[in-house]
């Protein structure tokens, strides 16, 4: 329609109504650009919004996480001295009570590192969706430092091969359940991480395993100073890693909520 119209137009030597056709031409592409342009920008506001969310509620159990792995290494310390104490004659407990003590300093909390949404972002080239700079910023750090020392525990654990080298496996058994944290804790509950380990436990049935390790643990220096270490090590990984929970924290405070500017 518009064609036919600059074509008579020309043909009737008509410029003004040539020009005319052109501006109309021109204003409609113009007004195109602008309508997808804000369409995609609407489209990108929307993603990120949603992209946001859902790195924020990552984030914010991953803040559980690192609470939950920082309390349980104050409770494998704390029991790691208890312990400790006794094989350097500073104390003295019954046997059962030692092997316990000296199981609970092996141990180390896991939870998989939360980071789906995150990868998601990455991998598509959406980072630039997360507006909120200080948000964004404290997930690329958290994301990108954060596992090597949150999962440091599942490399080299000297103490908790030499007891496993030692102890009966079906006492073993009988530890992992009765004297370990909740398996079916749920990430979020705070109130579930005071004392995941350090609580009161027994053992039924193994006098003999019990006494036989009591009874290396008591006579092995090399066990005591591989728990020293374990205690030492424990506690310092439990001051360290609160550097990613005021990470974390600084993050999600600076998120000001949904209705705003993600």
């Amino acid at each position: 329609m518009i064609l036919s119209r600059i074509a008579k137009a020309l043909k009737d030597q008509n410029w003004l109504a040539v020009g005319i056709e052109f501006i109309i031409v021109i204003a409609g592409v113009v007004i195109g650009f602008q309508v997808t342009a804000w369409n995609e920008d609407r489209l990108s506001a929307i993603r990120g919004t949603e992209l946001t969310e859902r790195l924020v509620a990552d984030l914010r159990d991953e803040q559980w996480r690192v609470a939950a792995t920082r309390n349980y290494l104050i409770d494998v310390a704390a029991i790691g001295e208890r312990t400790l104490a006794v094989l350097e004659g500073e104390a003295e407990i019954s046997d059962e009570a030692l092997v316990i003590g000296a199981y609970r300093a092996t141990q180390y909390f896991w939870s998989g590192l939360i980071r789906g949404t995150y990868d998601e972002i990455v991998a598509s080239g959406e980072i630039g969706l997360i507006r909120n700079t200080a948000l964004r910023d404290s997930a690329v750090e958290y994301y990108g430092s954060s596992p090597t020392a949150l999962l440091i525990e599942l490399g080299e654990a000297p103490f908790r091969n030499a007891i496993r080298e030692r102890i009966d496996p079906e006492l073993h058994r009988d530890l992992v359940a009765s004297c370990t944290e909740d398996v079916n804790i749920q990430i979020g509950d705070y109130a579930a991480i005071e004392a995941m380990l350090d609580f009161p436990c027994r053992i039924e049935g193994h006098d003999a395993a019990i006494a036989r390790l009591a009874t290396e643990l008591r006579g092995s220096q090399d066990l005591t100073n591989l728990l020293r270490r374990r205690v030492i090590e424990a506690a310092q990984q439990s001051t360290s890693i609160q550097y990613y929970g005021r990470l974390l924290e600084t993050g999600l405070a600076a998120y000001p909520g949904p209705d705003a500017t993600p």
